[in-house]
């Protein structure tokens, strides 16, 4: 029989899907087994690595039974999965952490400022590509170091969540780059671990898995993940990528002359570049195929609107989102010079980190319909500020792919390609992590060639709004940008 599908895992942070995929992209069927997120204490996110694993097997055996699609037909598996979270296993393969720390939690704060007060950090960032986060997965597991000494003696390996379930699968535990340059323990310039970055953290380097590319075999499905999964015993897995730089492959975010608006809850602007940009402003994490993803987070990207609508419906009737992109229609561009910074969750960079929104240059002359158009023009302004530091640091791009549901909003759409002033290309995808690891998975068993070239040839967008307004955006930036600087660090030690 022909092995011509592709099975993709995604262990995300509110659910474990499983899909079917053939190896031209099409996806055959999706199965969904919804989790959630405990939070013992202020700051706490955890999940237990023994329930992705169950729920794994059954999102696997479902989507198989209700696609009626053979396991002999499945070609390879291919996983990706929510980032940076050590699972600690054992010499025999058994979890010594029951709960573990997601990319989220901020427990390990403590453990940033020691490291911050011993080391120098842009040294570390020259090495390790970022700046110090409690995300990274090498300070998450200093403070299992400092708190459960016993089990971090014993453990042999720590596991990110899909590198987990490969070991699972697989009996091999690996890492793939995307992941392992997010660990704080991995040389940007070298492209392996670094003994120098591991000492500086306080770890053993020999706690992280051998590195693999994304789309290596690393090992085949065992006989006893075969009897809980229903998948074939030998059928090939891939090493796989995290969740979000498999996603920007999915996407098609492929090349140096585009980047990605993904606006949803937040907003997320990413590019791919030879080599990470080094700037605190700045996260890098390797592709999932050659070179970087450079990216900044805006907490409040897409939740500014929600908040928005909240607040506008609180003093009357409720709105509808389509109201009020008639009334911010009603302004202006550059809504007669009234600014909305959107970080009311703050930013990740260190002197922001407790950073709040706010509205500056309001007159008396301003109204509801420019504190609502400001608030979308706030987030690209944002997002343009971004932008123009990835363009310092030496990259060039000449166009803007939109995904999420912030695309909906034409309005928003077209504020951002003239504060770009760049032609924004709408995606219509929906499900770029179960491609990208579908990608992933057929160049690995050689269903398809270079996954990059493949990504780009199926990337697909359904219109281009052209940038106009740029004009009245460009000194609007300009005073953002300047206000930006002046409030840089005012809200450092506060909450």
């Amino acid at each position: 029989m022909t092995k011509e599908n592709i099975l993709t895992i995604d262990v995300g942070t509110q659910s474990t899907r499983a899909a079917v995929v053939t190896a031209a992209g099409e996806i055959l069927g999706t199965a969904q087994i919804p989790h959630e997120t405990d939070s013992p204490q202020p700051g706490w996110a955890q999940q237990r690595p023994a329930q992705w694993w169950e729920e794994v097997c059954a999102a696997i055996g479902q989507v198989l039974r209700e696609t009626s699609i053979a396991a002999d037909t499945i070609a390879a598996v291919a996983a990706c999965g929510q980032m940076h979270g050590p699972v600690g296993i054992d010499a025999g393969g058994d979890v010594i952490t029951e709960w573990v720390q997601l990319w989220c939690d901020k427990r390990c704060a403590p453990q940033v400022e020691a490291i911050r007060a011993e080391q120098d950090e842009p040294a570390l960032m020259r090495k390790a590509a970022n700046p110090l986060n409690p995300a990274w997965p090498g300070i998450k597991i200093r403070w299992e170091k400092e708190n459960h000494r016993e089990a971090y003696d014993r453990t042999k390996y720590f596991l990110v969540p899909k590198d987990f379930v490969n070991f699972r699968l697989t009996g091999v535990a690996a890492a793939d780059p995307s992941e392992a340059s997010c660990t704080y323990v991995y040389d940007c310039n070298l492209g392996t671990y670094s003994e120098e970055l591991a000492a500086a953290v306080g770890v053993d380097i020999a706690k992280f898995a051998p590195l693999h590319r994304s789309h290596d075999v690393i090992g085949t499905v065992t006989s006893p993940a075969a009897e809980r999964t229903g998948l074939a015993a030998g059928t090939p897995v891939v090493c796989g990528g995290g969740d979000f730089p498999v996603s920007m492959l999915g996407f098609g975010i492929v090349g140096d002359d585009v980047i990605a608006d993904v606006t949803g809850t937040s907003s997320l602007l990413a590019a791919h570049s030879p080599q990470p940009l080094i700037d605190p402003a700045i996260q890098n994490c390797r592709h999932a195929v050659n070179g970087w993803v450079p990216f900044t987070i805006l907490d409040c990207g897409g939740v500014s609107m929600n908040w928005c609508k909240e607040l506008i419906s609180s003093v009357g009737e409720d709105k509808t989102y389509d109201q009020l992109i008639d009334l911010a229609r009603a302004a202006p561009a550059g809504s007669e010079g009234l600014l909305f910074f959107p970080y009311m969750r703050g930013e990740r960079r260190s002197e922001n980190v407790n950073s709040k929104g706010g509205w500056f240059g309001v007159r008396l002359e301003h109204s509801a319909k420019h504190f609502v158009r400001s608030v979308m023009e706030g987030v690209a302004f944002a997002m343009g500020r971004d932008a123009g530091i990835f363009r310092e640091r030496g990259l060039d791009v000449d166009k803007v792919l939109s995904v999420g549901g912030g695309t909906r909003n034409e309005l928003w759409n077209e504020i951002k390609a003239g504060v770009l002033n760049l032609p924004l290309e709408i995606s219509p995808e929906p499900e770029a992590g179960i491609k990208g690891c579908a990608l992933l998975g057929a160049a690995g068993v050689g269903l398809i060639g270079d996954p990059a070239e493949e990504a780009v040839r199926r990337r697909v967008s359904s219109r281009t709004v052209s940038p106009t307004e740029a004009e009245a955006y460009a000194p609007a930036q300009h005073e953002f940008n300047r206000i930006y600087a002046h409030m840089l660090g005012f809200w450092a030690g506060r909450r």
